[in-house]
């Protein structure tokens, strides 16, 4: 299935103006005979399309020049018709990853599922819980919400513990992210009362059914060799002093898979940052330079050096330091996901999952299964499939979800929803062409990237 950016040039409530570009970096240009190819455009309306938005979520797109629709005959797709019908509507489907979050641009706040009522709220500033989380699964045409405890969210407004035709929504999407959920019956999902109770309604105010869909956010902890929490305390010190794990103790990891630059961002919103004396602090902002810590891992552990070229580590009194310049124990940290409960694969050729067509993990699936996270040690976890058994590894370097022993796997982050996975054969993971999940990398290529 392809995947396309929409670039909206102008937009204005049912329709907007925009070109469809490719992850190759080419555009979908429609020519004075229907056929469409791929390219650069010529002039300034070559490859632009109307796009309009429909109330049952579909999409159209009409050629701006030639005034023809953009259909699909299940194979090849055209502009030939400039007479509108069933055939030109087009269903957008989102490519981010499933693991999501949902941001409501109005009540600036995220949702939050709360398994202990059973409610879905929309009240947290910063998603850095794993509540904050969401599966967004696509069946049959619609969208059913899965919670971080894998419950789902239901048109009565709680949760339930299987997905049914109750837990099916319709979504309306908009390009830049903006998504809205309903029933299809004219009940819209959005906050309601004082305390932003997420439910089905027929009356939103402001817009305040749309949100915006956004990839679910890296949050670690890191913990010293003491196995204390670094912590934020006085609102901007770091220290290592506490072996109980808050809400100050997270960090959002924030790093491009093509640098081995990171930056941690607290609660708080600020950076780490070094400051003067060697000292770190969270007071940094987003561009800031001494934000930038260059990182290096080391079996499922990491070192941050600071960009004076020291290594940070904790000192005598617990305080967060850039002193070493080699790095020791003191320099090394353990990082644990802390907003991660469990992960879903996604590779080159699709999602790590099962099939019931082989024995053997998958890795071109259209939908994940989850992988419960163990920790076992710091950076190293034990692989507990959906069913409560464990993954097991053959001699041939493949997988199988039904181990009653728990093995032990390597996680290092890459990117900021990157990861790499050491297998408990001693090579790298990867995806391959054939569908195959396979563990016989000793060095990390493209294929042993996974997005999480």
């Amino acid at each position: 299935m392809p995947t396309w950016e929409i670039l909206v040039s102008n937009e204005h409530d049912t329709q907007a103006l925009v070109r469809l570009r490719s992850l190759q970096g080419l555009y979908l240009l429609c020519e004075a005979d229907g056929s469409l190819c791929y390219g650069r455009p010529r002039t300034s309306h070559h490859g632009c399309f109307l796009l309009r938005f429909h109330r049952n979520g579909k999409w159209t797109l009409q050629c701006i020049i030639s005034g023809r629709y953009l259909e699909s005959d299940g194979e090849d797709v055209f502009c030939n018709s400039r007479v509108l019908s069933a055939y030109h509507m087009w269903t957008p489907r989102p490519a981010l990853h499933v693991h999501v979050i949902l941001y409501s641009p109005v009540n600036h706040c995220y949702a939050r599922a709360d398994p202990g009522v059973g409610r879905v709220w929309v009240d947290a500033p910063v998603p850095c819980l794993k509540e904050c989380g969401f599966l967004l699964h696509f069946q049959d045409g619609c969208y059913h919400l899965e919670t971080s405890t894998h419950s789902f969210l239901s048109h009565l407004d709680r949760l339930v513990s299987q997905p049914s035709t109750q837990t099916a929504f319709h979504m309306q999407v908009r390009p830049g992210g903006l998504v809205a959920l309903s029933d299809g019956e004219g009940g819209m999902l959005y906050p309601q009362g004082t305390r932003l109770l997420l439910g089905l309604g027929s009356s939103p105010h402001r817009g305040e059914e749309w949100f915006i869909l956004q990839r679910c956010p890296t949050w670690v902890s890191l913990r010293s060799k003491a196995h204390k929490f670094l912590s934020v305390i006085y609102d901007v010190e770091l220290c290592a002093a506490s072996e109980h794990l808050t809400q100050m103790s997270l960090f959002q990891f924030e790093c491009d898979k093509d640098s081995p630059n990171l930056q941690l961002r607290s609660a708080n919103g600020c950076y780490l940052a070094q400051r003067r004396h060697k000292r770190v602090m969270a007071d940094g902002q987003p561009l800031e330079s001494d934000t930038f810590f260059r990182m290096h891992w080391n079996c499922g552990k990491i070192f941050l050096q600071s960009p004076n070229g020291r290594f940070l580590g904790i000192v005598a009194n617990g305080l967060l330091m850039a002193n070493a310049t080699v790095p020791g124990p003191n320099e090394e940290f353990g990082v644990l996901l802390a907003n991660r409960p469990f992960i879903a694969l996604r590779g080159r050729y699709g999602y790590v999952g099962t099939s019931s067509e082989c024995d053997l993990m998958q890795c071109n699936m259209d939908q994940p299964d989850c992988i419960h996270l163990l920790p076992c040690r710091q950076g190293i976890y034990h692989f507990q499939a959906q069913g409560g058994s464990f993954w097991s590894i053959t001699s041939f370097g493949t997988f199988r979800p039904w181990g009653k022993f728990a093995l032990n796997f390597c996680i290092e982050l890459q990117g900021s929803n990157l990861l790499t996975v050491l297998a408990p054969n001693g090579f790298y993971m990867r995806s391959d062409r054939s569908g195959t999940l396979l563990a016989d990398r000793e060095d990390i290529t493209k294929e042993c990237i996974w997005e999480f």
